[in-house]
C-alpha cells in the first residue's frame, strides 16, 4: 500500500515541475495539513529559491499554529513570511457593517487570496492551491478565496490520503495530528461542521465517484456536491 502513495508523491512532483517550470510558486500556509503537505512537496520539486510561502494569521490564529509554522519552516528548510490580516479585515468589517461569522470567514479567505495574487503578480509566478479531493467534491472551500489558484496539486487526493502522504514525507507530527479546521472563526472545525468524520466521508465519496455505488449516508454528501456545483464550473456566459 505504501508504494501506491510513493508513486502518487512522484506523480505530484512531476506535475509541479511541469506546470511551474521556471516560474515562482506562491503558496499560502495555514499550518494545516493540506498547505503543509503542498509546501513539503514543492520543496523537493522545484528551485527552492522560487518558492514564496506566506503565513497569514488573524485574531483566531492560535499559538500552536505559530509554533507549527516554525516547525514546518525547519522541516522544509524554507523561509515562511508572516503577514497578519486582522487590520485589513477590520477595515472590511467597518465598511460592510457585517457580523455574520460565515460571511466574515469568506472575507478573510478572500483577503488572503488577494495577498497571494499580489505576490504572484509581483514575481510573475503562480498561486499554488491546497484543496484536496474531499473538499473539492463537497465544495468545502471559499469561492475566489482558498479556491483561487492557478494549479491544484492535491485535488485528486482524498483527505485521509493527505494524512498518509504527509506521514511518509515527515510533515511535523503536530500538524498531522491537528484537528482539521479552516480557522475562519473561533472554534471552527471541519468535521463538526460536516457532522461526519473524514474517514467516513471519504469512504462514501469513493463509493459514489469511484465505485459508482451508493451507501446509507450518500444523500447528504450528494446534496453538498450538487449545491456547490457552481464552484467547480466556469462562470456562465451567453453563447
Amino acid at each position: 500500500m505504501k508504494d501506491i502513495y510513493v508513486d502518487k508523491i512522484q506523480v505530484i512532483r512531476e506535475f509541479l515541475k511541469e506546470k511551474i517550470g521556471e516560474k515562482h510558486a506562491v503558496l499560502g500556509i495555514s499550518s494545516g495539513i493540506d498547505s503543509s503537505l503542498v509546501l513539503t512537496l514543492l520543496a523537493t520539486s522545484i528551485d527552492r529559491n522560487k518558492i514564496k510561502a506566506i503565513f497569514m494569521p488573524d485574531k483566531y490564529t492560535k499559538q500552536d499554529d505559530y509554533e507549527d509554522i516554525k516547525k514546518l519552516s525547519d522541516s522544509t528548510g524554507l523561509d515562511i513570511i508572516t503577514i497578519n490580516i486582522e487590520n485589513v479585515f477590520e477595515s472590511y468589517r467597518a465598511l460592510l457593517n457585517t457580523s455574520d461569522k460565515k460571511l466574515e470567514g469568506n472575507i478573510r479567505s478572500r483577503i488572503r487570496a488577494n495577498i497571494l495574487y499580489y505576490h504572484a503578480n509581483l514575481l510573475g509566478g503562480l498561486v499554488i492551491g491546497t484543496t484536496n479531493r474531499t473538499e473539492y467534491l463537497l465544495g468545502y472551500y471559499t469561492k475566489y478565496g482558498d479556491g483561487a489558484c492557478d494549479i491544484e496539486p492535491i485535488e485528486d487526493v482524498f483527505k485521509t490520503d493527505v494524512w498518509k502522504i504527509a506521514s511518509i514525507l515527515k510533515v511535523p507530527q503536530s500538524i498531522i495530528d491537528k484537528k482539521p479546521s479552516a480557522g475562519l472563526w473561533e472554534n471552527q472545525y471541519d468535521e463538526d461542521e460536516l457532522k461526519m468524520d473524514y474517514h467516513e466521508i471519504d469512504k462514501i465519496l469513493s463509493d459514489i465517484f469511484d465505485n459508482h455505488t451508493l451507501n446509507g449516508k450518500y444523500e447528504k454528501l450528494m446534496e453538498l456536491y450538487l449545491k456547490s456545483m457552481h464552484k467547480r464550473e466556469l462562470p456562465k456566459a451567453m453563447n
